[in-house]
């Protein structure tokens, strides 16, 4: 049987590590009816041990020129069980499952603080959250 087929990534636990939500109280809605707001992604793997590591993924909402209704940081963190992840075969489906196994919390948390700030809800789409990483090292 393919090693590939008996790999099991469990995660442990997650914690909101990070959440600030600041109105731009400069920003009209009138005057900027079609709102773009690209988030920010960043991700960071910690090892804990052989068997056990710890990842943490953000977004954060900024712009230069201050059009957008809020600024956001937000920061996710999972601790994940994963045999033998550090191997260099290994190691790029840790990250990745990891990633997509703490992105719809991330979403959901942006969601949550943008509802009930009293701003239109920013959801933050469906998708495959590796993609958001690809031509990252």
């Amino acid at each position: 049987m393919d090693q590939q087929q008996n790999i099991l990534i469990r995660l442990v636990g997650y914690t909101v590590d990070k959440v600030s939500f600041i109105l731009n109280k400069d920003f009209d809605f009138k005057t900027n009816p079609k709102v773009k707001v690209i988030p920010n992604f960043d991700r960071e793997l910690t090892r804990i041990d052989e068997n056990s590591f710890s990842l943490s993924l953000s977004a954060s909402f900024d712009h230069p020129d201050n059009q957008i209704p809020f600024f956001m940081d937000v920061q996710v963190s999972g601790k994940f069980i994963f045999t033998n992840w550090e191997n260099p075969k290994l190691n790029p489906i840790a990250k990745n499952n990891a990633t997509s196994v703490l992105y719809p919390y991330v979403r959901a948390l942006v969601t949550t603080v943008t509802a009930n700030a009293n701003v239109p809800p920013y959801i933050l789409p469906v998708m495959n959250s590796n993609s958001l990483f690809r031509d990252k090292k």
